[in-house]
């Protein structure tokens, strides 16, 4: 579950479907296969597994994950060819959400 809104502060509020200590464990969990990169079809320049896993909960955002963010369409392409079962949409749901609150 997504939604994005207002506070009443007027600040960006988010609900996601995934916490964000259960998504730093899925990060800790990725074998780094690439397998969910391959079958990404908005992906247009290449971006390494580890480097995608590193920045989607802390640190900068480099100018290719950010584009390939706003590229992700939420499709779930990536979820199925995972070996270990892991969610990827909720990853870059997260990615997106940083992105919204840096502007």
């Amino acid at each position: 579950m997504f939604r994005a809104g207002l506070s009443k502060h007027g600040k960006k509020t988010v609900t996601l479907h995934k916490t964000g200590p259960q998504v730093a464990q899925e990060l800790v969990a990725c074998i780094g296969c690439n397998e969910c990169l391959l079958a990404c079809p908005a992906l247009d320049e290449a971006i390494t597994i580890d480097v995608l896993n590193r920045e989607t909960l802390s640190g900068p955002i480099s100018t290719p994950v950010a584009h390939f963010a706003r590229s992700c369409f939420q499709c779930g392409a990536c979820v199925a060819p995972c070996p270990v079962g892991l969610s990827r949409e909720a990853m870059m749901m997260w990615l997106k959400v940083r992105l919204l609150r840096t502007g």
